[in-house]
């Protein structure tokens, strides 16, 4: 899939989840595209279990979704941005890798990327229900989930016997996120169960790319997740003064507002 079409149909979907029907027209206006086009992406999309279709648009594919109900607000917090993050971070995904990822809204929105960008074989390993719902039916994706207590508020698992299951695995990379990222520091986060499971998701990945917009940038973070050393890539959406001279590597997702 290119990219104009995979912008399309991201936008569409970031579009159902705001609203619970959308008719043709909407999305001829919302994108610019033709209508042909439109009914081509939508039509892809419900072949790839993104969306159904209805008589002249179409709708979610689940329809109030626990994930739905519970990220909904959360999702839209520097929402443009996190979709950025979530595309670049999928661009460093090849077929065949075994990915850790972790929950929260820009993973979420990475395993959504996955999807869309249809790279499969893959094996997942996650303690999210996000992940579990958006990549649970697509062939070619082997998910194993890290049970353990159940969070519902993150809908998550955490707990010792999370953080211990993590040790039947090696990863070729951990998709993270974070409450805090100080450029010079590392990456923290607020809550100390989730602080234990990012860490042992580092520990059992080669490599570790972290999601992190903005506005995660110098805020306060009492547990660590990430020394500046077990980084190896930054994926965000402004740079930092700080970037300069940072033993990690760092990208810049451009969101589509950046590029209006």
């Amino acid at each position: 899939m290119g990219r104009a079409p995979l912008r399309r149909q991201t936008k569409i979907l970031n579009y159902l989840q705001d609203v619970p029907e959308v008719s043709v027209a909407e999305l001829v206006r919302l994108t610019g595209a033709s209508v042909a086009t439109i009914r081509r992406d939508l039509l892809d999309m419900e072949k790839n279990g993104l969306l159904v279709r209805t008589f002249g648009g179409a709708r979610c594919a689940v329809q109030q979704s626990l994930v739905m109900r519970t990220f909904e607000h959360r999702s839209m917090l520097q929402h443009d941005e996190k979709l950025a993050i979530a595309a670049a971070a999928a661009e460093l995904i090849k077929p065949g890798m075994t990915i850790v990822i972790d929950s929260g809204t820009t993973c979420w929105h990475f395993s959504t990327q996955l999807k869309l960008k249809e790279i499969t074989p893959l094996r997942i390993i996650t303690p999210a229900l996000a992940v579990i719902e958006t990549l649970g039916g697509t062939e070619g994706i082997e998910i194993h989930l890290v049970g353990g207590l159940f969070r519902i508020s993150n809908l998550d698992f955490y707990g010792a016997l999370s953080a211990s299951m993590f040790n039947n695995f090696r990863a070729d990379a951990a998709i993270l996120g974070c409450d805090s990222f100080l450029p010079s520091d590392g990456a923290f986060s607020q809550d100390m169960d989730s602080a234990v499971i990012s860490q042992a998701m580092v520990q059992c990945a080669d490599k570790r790319i972290l999601l992190c917009d903005h506005s995660k940038f110098n805020q306060k973070g009492c547990y660590r997740i990430l020394t500046l050393q077990e980084i190896h890539y930054v994926i965000t959406n402004q740079p930092d003064k700080a970037f300069k001279n940072a033993p990690y590597e760092v990208i810049i997702a451009e969101s589509s507002q950046d590029t209006e």
